[in-house]
């Protein structure tokens, strides 16, 4: 399977244009005999950074969509009426009714549901202004993208904060902590791939180098428990620990059928599976893909997930007594 967005052509391989440009460059000079070296090392080195800063992006629309759904579907000040657009409508349209404005009325059923939710979670009744009744948010008069910004402006307001270390806090232990963690994110994302011509690595065995990689998770939000010398976060820390090692059994399992079923323990060579059974393994194994959303959902302690947090009984858990970036980086 080609794809016309072949990122790894234009930056890898003797045939590719960084590679002829570094050769070309370095022709004549004592360094010749490592051009193709040099011109390796530099497109992977361009490959993982733009693969990188592409992931990196993408998170500001599930920040936004997360923000503006699942915390607002929790609240039955929000609910479904913080979602604009197909979901809410504006100026006095209720999105129900732009569904219905369908051909063929196709958008029935969808318009039939949004009513039904706009009914039972929108708050459309009560006195106190809603999410329904408050226009939402602008940037310099463009309603495009609303809520984008302000993760950028939280980012920027974590970049700005002041990062303390508790007195007796184990300081070492303390900053080396969510430094693992995230390490360990990114490490899963390096080999997850954009298509099939947009990808940091492609080892071989990459679903078990991603099993092992989960297991490092654990041991890092245990210890940043641990290291804060506070009771709460060593509560949350176990907590989490024991969770995130729980789930991952499952987690793990989904991914070994997955594995067995394509015959291969290659994710982009799992993906062309698909392609030539003619069917997603959404469809294949329906109820592994259920297993795996719940463990997903589980693994990043979201409701009914959410123990080792606790806001009631331990704060915010296990990173309570982290602050500015390191509580950004954490969080996201």
């Amino acid at each position: 399977m080609d794809d016309i967005y072949d990122l790894r052509s234009i930056f890898l391989g003797k045939d590719s244009p960084v590679h002829d440009l570094i050769v070309s460059s370095l022709e004549g000079t004592p360094l010749e005999e490592s051009a193709g070296s040099l011109a390796f090392a530099a497109g992977t080195f361009a490959v993982v950074n733009i693969v990188f800063l592409m992931l990196f992006f993408s998170q500001f629309a599930i920040l936004w969509i997360e923000r503006k759904a699942v915390a607002r579907m929790n609240d039955r000040r929000g609910a479904t009426t913080a979602l604009r657009s197909l979901w809410v409508g504006e100026n006095g349209v209720t999105a129900g009714e732009w569904w219905n404005m369908l051909p063929f009325g196709a958008g029935v059923p969808v318009g039939a549901v949004n009513r039904w939710l706009n009914k039972k979670f929108g708050n459309r009744d009560e006195k106190f202004a809603t999410v329904d009744r408050v226009n939402n948010r602008s940037w310099m008069g463009y309603s495009i993208f609303p809520g984008f910004f302000q993760n950028v402006a939280d980012g920027m307001k974590f970049l700005l904060k002041e990062h303390m270390v508790p007195r007796r806090a184990d300081k070492l232990i303390f900053e080396v902590s969510p430094f693992l963690i995230v390490s360990s994110t990114l490490l899963i994302l390096g080999i997850i791939p954009l298509s099939s011509g947009i990808y940091a690595t492609n080892p071989d065995l990459s679903i078990l180098y991603a099993i092992a990689i989960f297991g490092i998770a654990p041991i890092g939000v245990f210890f940043a428990g641990w290291s804060s010398n506070n009771k709460y976060t060593l509560i949350g820390g176990i907590r989490s620990a024991a969770q995130l090692t729980a789930y991952e059994i499952p987690l793990l399992l989904t991914l070994l059928s997955v594995a067995i079923l394509s015959g291969t323990f290659n994710i982009i060579d799992s993906i062309h599976f698909q392609h030539s059974a003619g069917a997603w393994n959404l469809f294949l194994m329906p109820l592994g893909a259920a297993l795996f959303l719940l463990t997903m959902i589980a693994e990043v302690e979201r409701v009914p997930f959410d123990m080792p947090e606790a806001e009631a009984e331990l704060v915010e858990g296990w990173w309570t007594e982290y602050g500015g970036m390191r509580f950004g980086m954490l969080f996201m």
